[in-house]
Protein backbone atom coordinates (compact mmCIF):
# COMPACT_ATOMS: atom_id res chain seq x y z
CA UNK A 1 0.00 0.00 0.00
CA UNK A 2 1.37 3.41 -0.94
CA UNK A 3 2.27 5.70 1.94
CA UNK A 4 0.62 9.12 1.82
CA UNK A 5 3.12 10.93 4.00
CA UNK A 6 4.02 13.97 1.93
CA UNK A 7 1.25 16.11 3.37
CA UNK A 8 3.43 16.25 6.49
CA UNK A 9 6.41 18.06 4.96
CA UNK A 10 6.21 20.79 7.59
CA UNK A 11 6.67 18.23 10.36
CA UNK A 12 9.65 16.64 8.62
CA UNK A 13 11.34 19.98 7.92
CA UNK A 14 11.00 21.05 11.56
CA UNK A 15 12.51 17.79 12.75
CA UNK A 16 15.43 17.94 10.35
CA UNK A 17 16.25 21.53 11.36
CA UNK A 18 17.07 20.25 14.85
CA UNK A 19 18.94 17.14 13.69
CA UNK A 20 17.67 13.70 12.79
CA UNK A 21 14.12 12.51 13.15
CA UNK A 22 15.35 9.83 15.54
CA UNK A 23 16.77 12.43 17.92
CA UNK A 24 13.58 14.46 17.75
CA UNK A 25 11.54 11.45 18.78
CA UNK A 26 14.00 10.17 21.38
CA UNK A 27 16.27 11.85 23.91
CA UNK A 28 16.77 15.58 23.87
CA UNK A 29 20.21 17.16 23.67
CA UNK A 30 21.85 17.26 27.10
CA UNK A 31 25.53 17.26 27.94
CA UNK A 32 26.48 14.17 29.91
CA UNK A 33 28.64 16.15 32.33
CA UNK A 34 25.40 17.67 33.64
CA UNK A 35 24.91 14.41 35.60
CA UNK A 36 28.36 14.37 37.23
CA UNK A 37 27.34 16.07 40.52
CA UNK A 38 24.73 13.38 41.18
CA UNK A 39 26.96 10.33 40.67
CA UNK A 40 30.16 8.79 42.04
CA UNK A 41 33.34 8.91 39.93
CA UNK A 42 32.95 5.23 39.06
CA UNK A 43 29.21 4.84 38.43
CA UNK A 44 27.51 1.66 37.33
CA UNK A 45 25.19 2.76 34.51
CA UNK A 46 22.29 0.95 32.86
CA UNK A 47 21.38 2.32 29.44
CA UNK A 48 18.17 0.71 28.19
CA UNK A 49 17.35 1.34 24.55
CA UNK A 50 20.95 1.98 23.53
CA UNK A 51 20.12 2.07 19.78
CA UNK A 52 23.34 2.52 17.78
CA UNK A 53 25.50 3.55 20.73
CA UNK A 54 25.81 7.32 20.38
CA UNK A 55 24.84 8.00 23.99
CA UNK A 56 26.68 4.86 25.09
CA UNK A 57 29.99 6.25 23.87
CA UNK A 58 29.34 9.62 25.50
CA UNK A 59 28.52 7.96 28.81
CA UNK A 60 31.66 5.79 28.59
CA UNK A 61 33.83 8.84 27.86
CA UNK A 62 32.30 10.92 30.64
CA UNK A 63 32.93 8.21 33.26
CA UNK A 64 36.03 6.23 32.16
CA UNK A 65 36.23 4.66 35.64
CA UNK A 66 32.60 3.59 35.50
CA UNK A 67 30.84 0.79 33.62
CA UNK A 68 28.03 1.22 31.08
CA UNK A 69 25.68 -1.74 30.66
CA UNK A 70 23.98 -1.08 27.31
CA UNK A 71 20.81 -2.93 26.27
CA UNK A 72 19.58 -3.11 22.66
CA UNK A 73 17.38 -6.04 21.55
CA UNK A 74 17.03 -5.32 17.80
CA UNK A 75 19.69 -7.28 15.87
CA UNK A 76 20.77 -4.69 13.30
CA UNK A 77 20.98 -1.92 15.89
CA UNK A 78 22.80 -4.17 18.35
CA UNK A 79 25.48 -4.92 15.75
CA UNK A 80 26.03 -1.18 15.25
CA UNK A 81 26.13 -0.68 19.03
CA UNK A 82 28.80 -3.37 19.42
CA UNK A 83 30.85 -1.97 16.56
CA UNK A 84 30.66 1.59 17.86
CA UNK A 85 31.69 0.67 21.40
CA UNK A 86 34.29 -2.04 20.70
CA UNK A 87 37.17 0.23 21.72
CA UNK A 88 35.61 1.13 25.07
CA UNK A 89 36.57 -1.47 27.71
CA UNK A 90 34.07 0.01 30.18
CA UNK A 91 31.04 -0.85 28.00
CA UNK A 92 29.11 -4.12 28.24
CA UNK A 93 26.56 -4.77 25.49
CA UNK A 94 23.51 -7.00 25.84
CA UNK A 95 21.22 -8.07 23.01
CA UNK A 96 18.30 -8.05 25.41
CA UNK A 97 15.22 -5.99 26.04
CA UNK A 98 14.52 -4.88 29.59
CA UNK A 99 10.93 -5.73 30.46
CA UNK A 100 8.55 -6.54 33.30
CA UNK A 101 9.04 -10.27 32.72
CA UNK A 102 11.88 -12.47 31.54
CA UNK A 103 11.68 -14.66 28.44
CA UNK A 104 10.88 -14.44 24.74
CA UNK A 105 8.67 -11.48 23.81
CA UNK A 106 7.41 -9.73 20.69
CA UNK A 107 8.64 -6.25 19.84
CA UNK A 108 7.10 -3.85 17.31
CA UNK A 109 9.86 -2.71 14.96
CA UNK A 110 9.90 0.91 13.79
CA UNK A 111 11.05 1.88 10.30
CA UNK A 112 10.72 4.72 7.84
CA UNK A 113 11.75 8.05 9.34
CA UNK A 114 12.95 6.41 12.57
CA UNK A 115 14.44 3.06 13.50
CA UNK A 116 14.63 4.16 17.14
CA UNK A 117 10.99 3.85 18.22
CA UNK A 118 10.61 0.08 18.50
CA UNK A 119 8.60 -1.00 21.53
CA UNK A 120 7.28 -4.02 23.40
CA UNK A 121 3.99 -2.08 23.45
CA UNK A 122 1.72 -1.74 20.43
CA UNK A 123 1.94 1.74 18.81
CA UNK A 124 -1.06 4.00 19.31
CA UNK A 125 -0.75 7.81 19.29
CA UNK A 126 2.74 7.50 17.84
CA UNK A 127 1.19 6.62 14.46
CA UNK A 128 -0.58 9.98 14.28
CA UNK A 129 2.17 12.07 15.87
CA UNK A 130 4.87 10.71 13.56
CA UNK A 131 3.05 9.50 10.42
CA UNK A 132 6.27 8.73 8.53
CA UNK A 133 7.37 6.22 11.18
CA UNK A 134 5.96 2.77 10.41
CA UNK A 135 5.51 -0.38 12.48
CA UNK A 136 4.98 -2.99 9.77
CA UNK A 137 7.00 -5.79 11.38
CA UNK A 138 7.44 -7.54 14.70
CA UNK A 139 10.38 -9.54 16.03
CA UNK A 140 10.78 -12.08 18.80
CA UNK A 141 13.49 -11.02 21.22
CA UNK A 142 14.98 -12.16 24.51
CA UNK A 143 13.85 -9.99 27.40
CA UNK A 144 14.79 -9.85 31.06
CA UNK A 145 13.69 -8.02 34.19
CA UNK A 146 16.08 -5.63 35.86
CA UNK A 147 16.39 -7.73 39.01
CA UNK A 148 16.85 -11.00 37.07
CA UNK A 149 19.62 -9.42 35.00
CA UNK A 150 21.37 -8.02 38.07
CA UNK A 151 21.19 -11.36 39.86
CA UNK A 152 22.43 -13.35 36.85
CA UNK A 153 25.38 -10.98 36.35
CA UNK A 154 26.26 -10.41 40.03
CA UNK A 155 25.49 -6.69 39.79
CA UNK A 156 25.27 -5.37 43.34
CA UNK A 157 24.44 -1.77 42.53
CA UNK A 158 23.31 0.53 39.75
CA UNK A 159 23.98 4.24 40.23
CA UNK A 160 22.43 5.73 37.09
CA UNK A 161 19.70 4.62 34.69
CA UNK A 162 19.31 6.10 31.20
CA UNK A 163 15.90 4.94 29.96
CA UNK A 164 14.54 5.14 26.43
CA UNK A 165 12.00 2.34 26.51
CA UNK A 166 9.08 3.67 24.48
CA UNK A 167 6.46 3.53 27.22
CA UNK A 168 7.92 0.63 29.26
CA UNK A 169 9.89 2.75 31.73
CA UNK A 170 7.67 2.20 34.78
CA UNK A 171 7.16 -1.50 34.00
CA UNK A 172 10.92 -2.02 33.95
CA UNK A 173 11.56 -0.05 37.12
CA UNK A 174 8.87 -1.97 38.99
CA UNK A 175 10.53 -5.22 37.91
CA UNK A 176 13.73 -4.07 39.61
CA UNK A 177 12.74 -3.32 43.18
CA UNK A 178 16.06 -4.65 44.47
CA UNK A 179 18.12 -2.63 42.01
CA UNK A 180 16.10 0.55 42.41
CA UNK A 181 17.16 0.81 46.05
CA UNK A 182 20.75 1.50 44.93
CA UNK A 183 19.97 3.99 42.13
CA UNK A 184 20.98 7.62 42.63
CA UNK A 185 19.63 9.16 39.41
CA UNK A 186 17.31 8.25 36.52
CA UNK A 187 17.09 10.08 33.19
CA UNK A 188 13.94 8.90 31.47
CA UNK A 189 11.89 9.55 28.39
CA UNK A 190 8.34 10.52 29.41
CA UNK A 191 5.00 11.13 27.71
CA UNK A 192 1.76 12.78 28.79
CA UNK A 193 -0.18 11.00 26.04
CA UNK A 194 -0.60 7.34 25.15
CA UNK A 195 1.81 6.98 22.25
CA UNK A 196 1.85 3.22 22.86
CA UNK A 197 -1.01 1.10 24.19
CA UNK A 198 -1.11 0.81 27.98
CA UNK A 199 2.12 2.75 28.43
CA UNK A 200 2.86 4.55 31.67
CA UNK A 201 2.17 8.28 31.51
CA UNK A 202 4.43 10.90 33.02
CA UNK A 203 2.26 11.60 36.06
CA UNK A 204 2.16 7.91 36.97
CA UNK A 205 5.94 7.57 36.64
CA UNK A 206 6.52 10.74 38.63
CA UNK A 207 4.20 9.66 41.46
CA UNK A 208 5.77 6.20 41.70
CA UNK A 209 9.33 7.51 41.74
CA UNK A 210 8.38 10.04 44.41
CA UNK A 211 7.30 7.13 46.62
CA UNK A 212 10.71 5.53 46.00
CA UNK A 213 12.51 8.65 47.26
CA UNK A 214 13.22 10.52 44.01
CA UNK A 215 12.61 14.18 43.16
CA UNK A 216 12.59 16.01 39.85
CA UNK A 217 15.88 17.76 39.16
CA UNK A 218 15.39 18.68 35.51
CA UNK A 219 12.30 18.58 33.33
CA UNK A 220 12.43 18.83 29.51
CA UNK A 221 8.88 18.52 28.22
CA UNK A 222 7.45 20.05 25.08
CA UNK A 223 4.10 19.28 23.48
CA UNK A 224 3.39 16.42 25.84
CA UNK A 225 6.66 14.49 25.71
CA UNK A 226 10.30 14.82 26.59
CA UNK A 227 12.83 13.74 29.21
CA UNK A 228 13.11 14.13 32.96
CA UNK A 229 15.99 13.72 35.38
CA UNK A 230 15.00 12.23 38.73
CA UNK A 231 17.50 12.20 41.59
CA UNK A 232 17.28 10.59 45.00
CA UNK A 233 16.56 12.92 47.92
Amino acid sequence: MKRHAFSHWTLLIKLKIHGTIDSAIGKGIIQKNYFIPFLPKNPIIVEAGAHKGKDTVQLARTWPKGVVHAFEPVTGLFEKLESRTKNYPNVRCYQLGLSDKSGRQEIYISSGASDGSSSLLKPKGHLKMYPTVYFDNTLEIDAVTLDDWARENSIERVDFMWLDLQGMELNVLQSGMQVIQTVKAIYSEVSQTETYEKQCLYQELKDWLSLQGFRIEREEIKKGSGNVLFVRH
